[in-house]
């Protein structure tokens, strides 16, 4: 699932067997990779992997490179996924602008899966 999958409450979609999934979790969850579904029986059907999709991956040479770079990307609410060695966003041509203009930023075009840090507010179950 991509991470825009992960965060949305009620859908649907096929898992790779060709079964059909309705998906129905309390408002403001959000699936993390590993999270195990299962059906209203308590029976567990699958289990939720991160599917690469397509982010932009910031590197700096110098911690406060990046801590400044979380700041302003921050400041504009992206999703963003944050470790101690790189951030992590969705391509966006406006942002990757500002990233470039605070210098001292290697940023990398890549498919990996994206794991946003999901804030303060976010229920995390179980």
């Amino acid at each position: 699932m991509t991470a825009e999958m992960r965060e949305k409450a009620r859908q649907q979609f096929t898992l790779p067997d060709g079964r059909g999934i309705h998906l129905q979790l309390p408002r403001g969850s959000v699936l993390y990779p590993g999270d195990v579904l299962l059906t209203e029986k308590g029976e567990a059907i699958i289990r939720v992997i991160a599917e690469p999709e397509a982010v932009y991956t910031i590197r700096a040479n110098h911690p406060l490179a990046l801590l400044r770079a979380a700041y302003h990307l921050g400041n504009r609410h992206v999703a963003m996924e944050v470790t101690e060695q790189y951030l992590r966003i969705k391509p966006d041509h406006v942002l990757l602008h500002l990233i470039e203009q605070l210098g001292s930023l290697c940023i990398t075009e890549e498919h990996s899966p994206f794991l946003p840090d999901a804030g303060a507010y976010v229920h995390h179950h179980h």
